[in-house]
């Protein structure tokens, strides 16, 4: 077996070292990931580590380190993985969205609002235990760069977007009004993954959610 390599500190590293751009390294990493996965559903998150994902995957530990330097990088590569599939929904989402729903091939932006903070909790707040555990995971890593990157993108979208829509209740979003908005809908369901809340994939959390945002929205003058 290859000597297992010393990663270095996660602040100073990219999430993944090498482009998976050929066919069998992209297969690789979506093993990797798979393993991850199954490892934190059957063992949880105290199981999680380098060797029991190699051994899990059929690789071997120096292959892994080839293309992550750590259990964190193969986190936070999973989750930039589901954010970006997230932010193309939201693309599609808003892009679909105009004056307020008269047209019949459009949508009204309270409805397409509901469908994206749905979404957002599915992908980020809910799921199998494991899925949980790696959302738990990714969430108390969630100063990386990675997962602030992913908020100004939203931010800025979501305000380019907004200001497209010809709804009587909704103008541009400042700056300000776009962090604040974004960062309510992530900070929210971050700490209901953290603590386990009962309220994940309720009704009546959507609801919440769906009020807040849209009271925030409504406050743009």
């Amino acid at each position: 077996m290859p000597p297992k390599r010393r990663p270095t500190a996660l602040s100073r590293s990219t999430p993944a070292r090498r482009s998976p751009s050929q066919a069998r390294s992209e297969q690789t990493v979506l093993i990797i990931f798979e393993a991850t996965a199954q490892v934190l559903d059957e063992h949880g998150e105290a199981a999680l580590t380098t060797n029991r994902i190699a051994e899990q995957a059929g690789v071997s530990i120096g292959t892994l380190y080839q293309y992550f330097e750590s259990k964190e990088a193969i986190v936070l590569a999973m989750l930039a993985r589901e954010r970006a599939q997230l932010m193309n929904t939201l693309d599609t989402l808003l892009a679909g969205v105009n004056s307020g729903g008269r047209d019949p091939g459009g949508s009204d932006p309270r409805m397409v609002l509901r469908t994206f903070v749905r979404r957002y909790v599915e992908a980020f707040g809910t799921g199998t235990p494991g899925r949980r555990a790696l959302i738990k995971l990714a969430w108390k890593l969630d100063h990386h760069q990675v997962f602030v990157q992913s908020l100004r993108e939203a931010s800025e979208r979501i305000a380019l977007h907004i200001g497209r829509i010809a709804h009587p209740s909704l103008r541009s979003p400042s700056p300000a009004i776009a962090f604040v908005l974004t960062r309510l809908l992530a900070g929210t369901v971050r700490s209901a993954a953290l603590e386990d809340s009962p309220l994940l994939g309720t009704a009546e959390f959507e609801d919440a959610l769906v009020n807040a945002c849209w009271g925030v929205m409504q406050a743009i003058h």
